[in-house]
Parts: C-alpha cells; sequence; structure tokens
C-alpha cells in the first residue's frame, strides 16, 4: 500500500511538472457600445462573455506592457474613459 501511494504521489507530481504553465494574453479591447478600453486576459478563464467588443491589439506578455499599450491605443482609438 505504501508503495501505492508513493507510486501515485510520483505520478501526480510528475504530472504537475512536465504540464506547461499557461502564458498570459492580454490584449486591449475596446467596447463598441460605451467606447472604453480594457486590459483583458484571454488566455485567463474570465473573457469578455459579450460580443460586443473591438481587439485592438496582437497579444502582450505583461500586465504592465498592456498598460502602456491602453495609455497608446486610447489616443487613437478614442476611448472614453482610459
Amino acid at each position: 500500500m505504501k508503495r501505492l501511494s508513493l507510486a501515485l504521489l510520483g505520478a501526480v507530481g510528475a504530472f504537475f511538472v512536465l504540464t506547461p504553465a499557461q502564458a498570459a494574453d492580454y490584449r486591449v479591447i475596446q467596447w463598441t457600445d460605451t467606447n472604453i478600453c480594457q486590459v483583458v486576459d484571454m488566455a485567463g478563464p474570465f473573457k469578455p462573455f459579450r460580443s460586443n467588443y473591438a481587439v485592438l491589439t496582437k497579444s502582450i506578455p505583461t500586465f504592465d506592457a498592456a498598460m502602456k499599450a491602453r495609455a497608446d491605443v486610447s489616443k487613437k482609438a478614442k476611448c472614453t474613459f482610459a
């Protein structure tokens, strides 16, 4: 029983070690009805559930870079709240 427990523990540990971490996929979106620009992590479990938005940027790896991109894009995209 002890060997079975150790084997199971090793298998579960190997699964977590060998499973790649999900990289962040930050994007700047603009809601079409309000023109508000927002930073959203598209790789996370909470994506925008409504379809009335436009994606303004490509994938951005860090939140800080996404906030800077939102500041740059908000001038060009005429965001109402930036």
